[in-house]
């Protein structure tokens, strides 16, 4: 049976130290650029290459996190950073971003592509389609149950699963909290964790009372999961995962340690359930836990148990315990054993022979004398070679052949000694290098012209982004996306609307209406559906009635999620495909990935109008106007508080910060899940004229919350302008332009 990898976190060298030290299989870390933990400490080339090298001693593994959203100007850079690490033998890497996922798969040949839990991996189909792509292993979503992690193992990835560790509230990969509210993006690993701060909720048909006393409705327990190894194991999952790249050393190295144990004591027992002993659970919990434990997703779907409603913070550390745990793992080093083989020969040089895995070196020292007084004896010899402390080896056995009467100084022993393993680090450094650098080149005639082909058309876009006083495409369409029936119907009676994206979930209370009023749509209009923003296994049937319902009328779907996509691509759908937010297009290698699978794309809301020149094409929309999709949650504030609906779809709730602005909150019980919307829209009707400079399809307005008669207003003015250039848009008084300017750090 293959084991199970039991992987770590390292924020620090210190902390990769005591990760290795306490037992991990692997570790993943981050470099100086594109990590989802930007003020993690980090590794420097030497540092991290140094890293590899000492985890190869011992046959651990090491894998870069490169899970952020790439701007084009940092995926031109990333063959660079990464160059030498492939050469220092990196087994794989982390990625969240799907451009960045093509250009390594056909840049670094020998390199292991994982797949990020910040690309929201929700099911099989997306597992299938990202294998096709290159990958060999997922990290889902952590709010995945056990029950779909087994659906997703049968697709034939490896799955690496999170068992320890804090734990966001927002599906990984679909949160702009952070970035909206202030400016750091959580897909650009500077996440400000909005979802610990206070809120007050507000439940519809319920009393609420304002500035009562703190909750902390959004702030998630943190995960401990060490009780359900064996079942873990048995569900065929590949990688246990910690979480933990901002903690200190000790908590690296405690944790692995403690998993470490009862992993192997699983494996001992049959894989039979596990009891932890008390002095376990104490330790664990004396390492940096935020108030109290729960063991994730695997057995709910969500639950108040969760929550740490009234204590977000961390209870801290032990600081005696902590302190034994870095004396015990981070400072005490591992030594990997190696043959030695001494020929001391009257007349000859001395010579040393090491034997460490596939590696064999044999060096020649000086020459050996015959003793004039006092000969140099077996012990003499066997002491000064096994003072390897300054290196990363110890031997596990040393033979000595030598003749009698013998004399060689202590210091040339030394030299032989150090030599002797300077060759071995050196051969074993070379060797991995040479294996890496015969990859690239036995690819680079096919496959670097497929990269050159794309950089050439990266920089035929870059040099031909648009002037000030440069038009492209001055007549825009007009792109809808209504929620509510009310809006629906004001979108079809407005004559400027091309494209009509109708939410999926108005199907459960107004089918039969609004159905026939979408197959009687005028003619210029296109009807398209938008999809739910997560899809579960258990929600495939919905996707398929809605499908079905479509084939009459629809000419696509909008798709929020890789899931959704794949679904349709497998189950052979034929109409055509739009991107929305949370399918991210920040580069012109991602573009090229969509080319011939979407018909459109959202330019990516986190970009800046700059960002947007470079990524400008035919098929891009413009968000113009819309309340951005803050989060997007598993658990519910209603049930939460209690009170849970259990039926239809709600904007009714809403959240409070400290600040007493409120948030609308989208209850979605048909697919069961909460989306969390930002207190006022985005609006870019002052920049519509800089917008309608670049290339694209269309102008996007967005609604949810509006009332009929305020659909109205903001379509007519939208309308008025792309007719004629021009309108008064005074009403619109609260409002953001989001980063049209600055971009998200």
């Amino acid at each position: 049976m293959k084991r199970v990898e039991l992987l770590a976190p390292a924020g620090s060298y210190e902390s990769f130290l005591g990760a290795i030290h306490a037992g991990a299989d692997a570790v993943y870390l981050g470099g100086v650029k594109y990590g989802a933990r930007a003020f993690a400490e980090n590794f420097d080339e030497e540092t991290l290459c140094r890293a590899i090298y000492y985890a190869h001693l011992f046959d651990r593994k090491v894998y870069l996190t490169l899970n952020t959203l790439m701007k084009q100007s940092e995926l031109e850079e990333v063959e660079e950073f990464l160059t030498p690490f492939y050469y220092a033998g990196l087994d794989g890497v982390i990625v969240q971003d799907l451009g960045l996922l093509a250009f390594l798969k056909r840049t670094f040949p020998l390199l292991e592509l994982h797949i990020s839990t910040q690309m929201a991996v929700t099911g099989p189909y997306s597992v299938r389609m990202l294998k096709e792509e290159g990958a060999v292993r997922v990290v889902p979503a952590r709010e995945l149950s056990l029950k779909e992690m087994e659906l997703l193992k049968k697709e034939g990835l490896e799955i690496e699963a999170f068992i320890h560790g804090a734990m966001c509230y927002c599906y990984s990969g679909q949160c702009f909290f952070s970035s909206f509210l202030g400016g750091r993006s959580g897909n650009r690993g500077k996440c400000a964790q909005s979802c610990r701060l206070p809120y007050q909720v507000n439940l519809a048909n319920r009393d609420n009372v304002k500035n009562k006393k703190e909750e902390y409705p959004l702030s998630l327990k943190d995960m401990c999961s060490i009780e359900l190894v064996p079942e873990l194991i048995k569900a065929g999952i590949d990688s246990f995962k910690i979480e933990g790249r901002m903690k200190r050393p000790e908590y690296v190295a405690g944790v692995t340690a403690i998993y470490r144990k009862y992993i192997d004591l699983c494996y001992q027992n049959n894989l039979q359930e596990i009891k932890v002993e008390k002095k376990d659970w104490e330790a664990l919990k004396s390492l940096y836990i935020r108030t109290d434990i729960q063991d994730g997703y695997y057995k709910r779907h969500n639950g108040k148990e969760m929550v740490t409603i009234h204590k977000p913070s961390y209870s801290g550390i032990d600081e005696e315990f902590a302190a034994s745990i870095y004396d015990k793992y981070v400072k005490q080093p591992l030594k990997a054993e190696v043959s030695g083989f001494v020929t001391l020969k009257k007349g000859h040089p001395a010579a040393l022979q090491l034997i460490f895995k596939d590696y064999m070196v044999y060096v020649e020292g000086n020459m050996v004398d015959s003793a004039q007084k006092r000969p140099v004896g077996r012990e003499d010899v066997e002491k000064q070679l096994n003072k390897t402390g300054n290196t990363d080896f110890v031997f596990s056995a040393l033979e000595l052949e030598m003749d009698e009467d013998i004399f060689i100084p202590l210091k040339a022993l030394n030299e032989l000694r150090r030599q002797a393993f300077e060759e071995l680090e050196q051969q074993i450094k070379e060797s991995i290098e040479k294996i890496r650098r015969d990859s690239l080149k036995t690819s680079e005639n096919v496959e670097r012209e497929k990269s050159l082909e794309v950089k050439s058309l990266k920089n035929k876009t870059l040099t031909k982004t648009v002037d000030a006083d440069e038009k492209v495409n001055s007549k825009k369409q007009l792109h809808v996306l209504v929620s509510s029936y009310e809006q629906c119907k004001v979108a079809l009676k407005n004559k400027g609307i091309r494209r009509i994206y109708v939410s999926g979930d108005l199907w459960l209370d107004v089918k039969s209406a609004l159905l026939q009023e979408l197959k009687e749509a005028p003619k210029e209009k296109e009807i398209w559906l938008k999809t739910p923003e997560v899809l579960r296994a258990k929600d495939y049937g919905k996707l398929e009635k809605l499908i079905e319902i479509s084939k009459d009328f629809a000419k696509g779907m909008l798709i929020s999620n890789l899931e959704t996509y794949s679904f349709l691509k497998y189950h052979n759908y034929s109409g055509e495909i739009a991107l929305n937010y949370h399918v991210y297009t920040w580069n012109q290698e991602v573009l090229q990935f969509w080319k011939d699978k979407a018909q459109s794309f959202l330019m990516p809301v986190e970009c800046n109008i700059h960002e947007w020149k470079q990524l400008q094409n035919e098929k891009a929309e413009y968000l113009c106007y819309g309340k951005i999709p803050m989060m997007v949650t598993a658990n519910c504030i209603r049930k939460t508080k209690g009170a849970c609906r259990n039926a239809g779809v709600s904007f009714e709730d809403s959240i409070t910060d400290r600040y007493q602005t409120d948030f609308k909150v989208q209850t979605n019980c048909n697919y069961c899940y909460n989306v969390i919307y930002n207190s006022v829209p985005n609006s870019l009707h002052q920049n519509l004229e800089q917008i309608e400079r670049l290339k694209g399809q269309g102008i996007r307005l967005d609604f949810t919350t509006e009332s009929e008669k305020e659909v109205q207003q903001i379509l007519g003015a939208y309308t008025e302008y792309l007719e004629k250039g021009k309108t008064d848009f005074s009403f619109l008084k609260d409002y953001t332009t989001g980063h049209y300017k600055k971009g998200a750090l």
